[in-house]
């Protein structure tokens, strides 16, 4: 123990005497080896930090720090972008846990900020402005509560009201939904974010609705005709009905053939024009319910003056008598007229009718069988593949019309072929995942390098520039070439006794012994310190050799 504690103090001692610049240099190496070392150990216990979520409201980024310190995980907030990081391996527990509590939520505040901000003087633009952007807000919101929506945000296009009609313009909204990755929302999904936005906004119709997910793709298609002149509903109708016959001609042929030999394709030809008649018909035979019969007869008076007085106006047509009819015998030639009326109700039937032909009527179907060849075994056990008879063909296809509700009216068709199918590849099963994919290799061979690197720290950049800083000042020689060493061995501040001189700089000279020998030491102790030396620097002895036969000469 007293050995090191001398030899400590010995290097402390040599230290001490080196040049200032030696002094520097052992400093500023010792710094940068200790930093190294620090940083490659950091960089195998530190774990690696990763964003929590994107950018969010100054409000949403405390609340989900609130919730972290609460379940114990440990994060870091980047005061450059001001988002919140956490631990590699705790970032997939912690977005679980922020997902419960209705995170990533919006900054946006949707109606809460028309009745928080009131303002005295604000014109009508600037009311219809705000209402129209905290409806896309709440809008908004609630497109995000869905299932497998991340984020949605809506764009109304609302004109100015006119009190004419002819003038209004239609309404139009425009949907961009943000969906978690692998996420397809289905059919009806898209079609209730499509009414659900046409019915919170007045007169908006669901084809003026248009929704686009983050890679730009469009997802509302309903109610428009494609190149083809189908609508998206149209086309799926016929799809569906194409593979629900295909699929019963499968079905009821495969427990005769086989699985997978057999395959069928049914082409459609639907109709989907729609058709509305009004019609409104009359029986022509009728039963009289009721008769009604009425007769009047009428005698007007000739028309004359007073009695006994003539007439102021002559009579139409004189009629001048020769001779005076005789008394009694003038016949009455006063005017009748008789009118007869008849009325008769009968039992009227009328039939109206409304009639509207829902689309998607059949018009063809075109069917496509292609059947398998049948294995036989021969007598020596070889197998051989074979057509089918002709009369088994013929039930096959009686099955498939049977199937399919075949309909010669309808014009409708079917083809069988039977042929041979060629035997699909085996599919290799996928190769073990080599050693080189293992993670904990990888941990392994990490730490493993960061030892390596800590001992080649140690022993070729501490270990040299320790050697290098501590070596002892160059010592004086004497008459007789020997070297004078002090009670510390390392020489007496570099002056030999006897009257030696002071080496020069440029000259070399031995290091001591690296453990440090205390003072007082004897003669054979030196001599195996000069021994160890030689063999350890075998270039720096002989060159010291050389210096003392160059000075002996």
């Amino acid at each position: 123990m007293a050995e090191n504690s001398g030899g400590l103090v010995a290097r402390f001692n040599g230290y001490s005497r080196q040049p200032i610049s030696r002094q520097l240099a052992l400093l500023v190496g010792l710094a940068a080896s200790i930093a190294l070392g620090i940083g490659l150990v950091q960089w195998v216990l530190v774990p690696e930090y990763k964003p929590l979520f994107g950018s969010m409201a100054a409000e949403d980024t405390t609340a989900a720090m609130t919730t972290l310190d609460a379940n114990g995980i440990d994060y870091r907030l980047d005061n450059r972008t001001g988002m919140v990081t956490v631990a590699s391996d705790q970032v997939h527990r912690a977005r679980l846990l922020l997902a419960t509590e209705g995170f990533p939520r919006s900054g946006d505040i949707g109606f809460d900020k028309i009745y928080q901000e009131q303002e005295i003087g604000v014109s009508s633009f600037m009311e219809q402005a705000r209402y129209h952007r905290s409806l896309e807000q709440e809008l908004s919101r609630t497109i995000s509560a869905l299932d497998g929506v991340r984020g949605a945000r809506v764009h109304l296009a609302m004109a100015k009201q006119s009190a004419f009609l002819r003038q209004r313009e239609q309404p139009a909204a425009s949907v961009v939904l943000h969906l978690y990755g692998g996420q397809v929302l289905s059919d009806r999904q898209l079609a209730g974010i499509v009414h659900l936005v046409s019915a919170s906004v007045p007169n908006l119709q669901p084809e003026s609705v248009s929704v686009v997910d983050q890679q730009g793709r469009l997802l509302s298609t309903q109610g428009n005709p494609d190149d083809f002149g189908y609508s998206k509903e149209q086309f799926q109708m016929a799809q569906q009905l194409e593979q629900r016959y295909s699929q019963r001609i499968v079905d009821i042929l495969e427990p005769i053939l086989g699985p997978g030999r057999v395959h069928a394709q049914v082409s459609a030809d639907i109709d989907f024009t729609r058709i509305e008649r009004t019609s409104e018909v009359y029986a022509p035979d009728t039963v009289l319910r009721s008769e009604q019969t009425s007769e009047e007869m009428t005698t007007r008076m000739l028309e004359g003056g007073v009695p006994g007085t003539l007439a102021n106006q002559p009579p139409e047509d004189p009629d001048v008598l020769a001779q005076p009819p005789e008394a009694g015998l003038v016949e009455n030639t006063a005017p009748t007229r008789s009118t007869r009326r008849e009325t008769r109700n009968y039992e009227m039937d009328k039939t109206i009718s409304h009639i509207r032909e829902t689309p998607g009527t059949l018009r063809k179907l075109s069917i496509a069988l292609v059947l398998d060849h049948v294995e036989t075994t021969a007598e020596d056990g070889s197998v051989a593949r074979a057509p089918l008879a002709p009369e088994r063909v013929d039930e096959i296809t009686r099955l498939a019309r049977e199937a399919v509700g075949f309909s010669e009216a309808r014009g409708d068709t079917v083809s069988v072929i039977n042929a041979s199918f060629v035997e699909p590849p085996v599919l290799e099963a996928p190769p073990e995942p080599s050693l080189l994919e293992e993670d904990w290799l990888w941990r392994v061979l990490k730490g493993l390098g960061v030892a390596a690197g800590l001992a080649a720290l140690l022993f070729f950049v501490l270990r040299p520039l320790m050697q290098f800083s501590v070596a002892p000042v160059p010592a004086a020689i004497g008459p007789s070439g020997q070297r004078a060493l002090g009670n510390d061995g390392y020489g007496d501040a570099g002056y030999a006794e006897g009257g030696g001189e002071l080496m020069s700089d440029d000259q070399v000279t031995l290091a001591g012994d690296r453990r440090g020998l205390p003072g007082n030491t004897g003669y054979q102790q030196q001599l195996q310190m000069a021994r160890n030396v030689a063999e350890g620097e075998p270039q720096r002895a002989a060159h010291v050799m050389k210096q003392w036969v160059a000075g002996d000469g």
